[in-house]
């Protein structure tokens, strides 16, 4: 039987100028439907002097304000509940989920049933794009509190047909987690990038056999962008096909998957979703082709509880439009960093998870976790930074040194500035469950 290539294939491969048609046909009833419902949104619009009817094109989109987390965490403390963007009714609203908080205020997600429809249309279809098919058995060692990689996600797989094991860390605990993936022999290892380090350990402590042992043959890597570096080391030590995806819980929870064929992940939110490319500091729109790079912006299209509405996520991507292989045909992307995060070392521009690709090349040697020492309130710096990096215990000093000049010249050639490296224990870090913490401020704030 010939492999499905598609999960929906009209979707997935229809032209673009047939969806920028679809699009702007969705985009004018959102826009009405969120003037209507949302006093958050029809505020902002008349301070701006836009109505829903100065849109008659996609290109009209640059007219209306952005609007951030900021925005919809202030509403949200001022109105209370799901604060001045909800649109839907609360007896419409059947869930309601939100962002882990590690960075502020959670900012609470409601969804109607159509709107659980079609998270879960978009997880498949983007599962899809990455390799996962309805055979494949899924362990979510996920929080299952308000994130939507719990729930949201073991929703998303159940209805692609796959066979979820709701398994949450924090409560399940690393025997009884590990008990599971080696009684079930799940295929797909569900985690972060970072957090597959602290996998690998717990399976060599309880399982006493390495990862790629387990039988684990895909890999579904999201909450950050993957390095070529952690693929590389992630592919060798589990025996995988490791590919990245992305979502966003205040846009949706899955947006995009790494195909295999190109480089980038595949936009597959059409019909959900619009999304522009804009200069972080200009705000000035970029056009969308291949080379192009810039703050990526989303419009949700069809979202009845919580729209959003030129969402700035903070997200710097690279942006590539040329033919895929795979028969795709919307654009993809490759995530360089966060726009917030960025730092300015010595003129030169420095994103904090390339550097976490760097120091996860370096393990076994390293634990993987560091931190960027910040003496003073950024973004710009005049002065080499120190990274405190995690080290192995059983490296003679000598080999200590000669690791520590590696990673200098390694950061020094792949991202031109040269740090400090600073030798810290294992398990030195604290660890988050949801975000990686890059820096270590020493200052007051």
């Amino acid at each position: 039987m010939k492999e499905k290539l598609f999960w929906n294939r009209e979707v997935e491969t229809r032209a673009v100028e047939e969806q920028q048609a679809l699009d702007t046909k969705a985009l004018k009833q959102q826009l009405g439907y969120v003037y209507q419902h949302a006093s958050l949104y029809r505020n902002l619009f008349n301070k701006a002097g836009v109505t829903p009817e100065h849109f008659t094109c996609l290109g009209d989109l640059k007219q209306f304000p952005f609007t951030t987390k900021e925005d919809l965490r202030k509403t949200q403390a001022e109105e209370g509940g799901l604060g001045g963007h909800q649109c839907a009714p609360m007896e419409n609203i059947i869930r309601i989920q939100g962002t882990s908080g590690t960075t502020g205020r959670p900012l609470f997600i409601g969804l109607t049933r159509n709107d659980v429809h079609l998270w879960n249309e978009l997880f498949t279809r983007h599962a899809w794009t990455g390799g996962l098919r309805p055979d494949d058995i899924i362990v979510n060692p996920a929080n299952f509190t308000l994130f939507v990689g719990g729930l949201s996600e073991c929703s998303g797989a159940e209805s692609m047909g796959m066979t979820v094991i709701p398994a949450p860390f924090v409560s399940t605990g690393t025997e009884k987690f590990m008990d599971i993936v080696g009684n079930f022999k799940p295929t797909v290892l569900f985690s972060t990038p970072s957090a597959t380090v602290f996998l690998e350990d717990a399976i060599r402590k309880f399982l006493k056999v390495e990862p790629n042992q387990l039988g684990f043959k895909k890999g579904f890597l999201a909450g950050e962008a993957l390095s070529d570096e952690e693929r590389e080391r992630i592919e060798k030590t589990w025996g995988i096909v490791a590919r990245n995806f992305y979502g966003l819980a205040d846009v949706a929870a899955d947006i995009a998957a790494e195909c295999g064929h190109s480089e980038g992940l595949h936009f597959c939110g059409q019909d959900a979703l619009v999304p522009e490319l804009i200069d972080p500091e200009t705000l000035d729109v970029i056009p969308m082709e291949t080379g192009a790079e810039g703050e990526i912006v989303f419009t949700t299209i069809r979202r009845e509880a919580t729209p959003v509405f030129r969402y700035r996520v903070r997200d710097m991507v690279r942006v590539y439009t040329d033919p895929c292989p795979c028969g795709r045909t919307s654009f993809r992307f490759h995530i360089i960093g966060r726009s917030d995060d960025m730092i300015k070392v010595k003129g030169v521009n420095v994103f904090p998870s390339a550097v976490k690709g760097v120091v996860q090349s370096f393990v076994p040697e390293t634990t993987g976790e560091f931190r960027i020492v910040l003496p003073h309130k950024g973004p710009t710096f005049g002065e080499n930074l120190t990274i405190k990096v995690e080290l192995r215990e059983g490296l003679v000093s000598e080999e200590c040194e000669r690791l520590k000049e590696k990673m200098i010249r390694e950061i020094r050639e792949k991202l031109v500035f040269t740090p400090r490296i600073e030798w810290i224990p294992a398990e030195s870090l604290e660890r988050s469950q949801y975000k990686v913490v890059y820096f270590e401020r020493t200052y007051q704030e």
